[in-house]
């Protein structure tokens, strides 16, 4: 299903960046902010998903061990959502107090695309850096899993 084949890649591109960003450890917080928003973020959907929204909380930058335990947790779960939830619906109240709704499909969808989304930007960062980033798209993700 191109869906596992999703989370199977971003799991993949965010520990090739966790251990990028922590392996000399950047003395800029920014990247480690990223790395953290994109965890975070699938959480706090996680957690709308499972009816148990959160009140929106800064959040403390997570050591790189707390960050891969983290991606891992969150690969778990897309995969016991892919194959238990795709077509139910959610109810939820976005940040702006409005009333919205999407099936856990659609929402799944929207974190692949954030987290391609803050990767460009660490990638970005680097890159007006004049540092060397890995390469962490789909197609050289497919190249180096030989798929």
């Amino acid at each position: 299903m191109e869906l596992l084949r999703l989370v199977q890649q971003s799991h993949w591109a965010n520990l090739t960046w966790v251990e990028f960003v922590y392996s000399p450890q950047d003395p800029d917080v920014r990247p480690r902010e990223l790395l953290m928003h994109i965890m975070d973020g699938e959480r706090v959907w996680f957690e709308r998903i499972a009816g148990r929204p959160r009140a929106t909380t800064p959040t403390p930058l997570l050591s790189r061990d707390e960050l891969v335990r983290g991606f891992q947790e969150n690969t778990a779960t897309y995969r016991r959502l892919i194959g238990e939830e795709l077509p139910r619906v959610v109810h939820f109240r976005r940040d702006s107090g409005e009333e919205y709704h999407a099936t856990v499909q659609d929402i799944l969808l929207h974190l692949f695309t954030h987290g391609y989304h803050h990767r460009g930007q660490l990638a970005a960062h680097f890159a007006r850096s004049g540092v060397k980033y890995p390469n962490t798209d789909h197609i050289h993700f497919l190249l180096v899993h030989k798929l």
